[in-house]
């Protein structure tokens, strides 16, 4: 299967999933219950995934797991000719593998699970959170110049 970059489809839909993200992680730091924020910053980065994925290869994706959605970035970037991007992409995931886990756990895990999460929980998927969405810009505008 043949991957293209659709680099003008920013439109409506990207930025709604964007200034989403900023919401969720802005909401992060009002919510008192560790749990539900750990929800937020899970969201935050799945919804940053998604519009980076549409952004650039007109793909909408339904999952949820933020290695797997992280996983098809890396693998169109590859076959779109952008090998190093997605060599960026596979070690980000390796690096913060446990960090993603525990993301990907507070889907479901911080509201319906009988997992309790705590500040430094939080505080760990926000600075990730943050280094996805400085990686993601970066993949973007190389693809976008590229």
């Amino acid at each position: 299967m043949a991957y293209h970059v659709y680099a003008g489809l920013s439109g409506e839909y990207v930025a709604r999933l964007k200034r989403r993200t900023l919401s969720f992680l802005r909401a992060v730091d009002h919510v008192d219950d560790a749990d539900l924020a750990a929800f937020f910053a899970e969201q935050a980065m799945q919804l940053y995934i998604k519009a980076v994925l549409y952004e650039l290869f007109g793909e909408k994706f339904r999952g949820h797991g933020l290695r797997e959605l992280l996983g098809f970035l890396a693998q169109y970037l590859k076959k779109s000719g952008y090998e190093e991007l997605s060599e960026r992409i596979r070690k980000f995931v390796d690096e913060y593998r446990a960090q993603l886990a525990l993301a990907e756990e507070a889907y479901i895990g911080g509201r319906y699970g009988e997992v309790d999460y705590d500040r430094r929980d939080v505080e760990a998927l926000v600075k990730v959170a943050d280094e996805l969405i400085r990686l993601l810009d970066e993949v973007v505008e190389s693809v976008k110049l590229g």
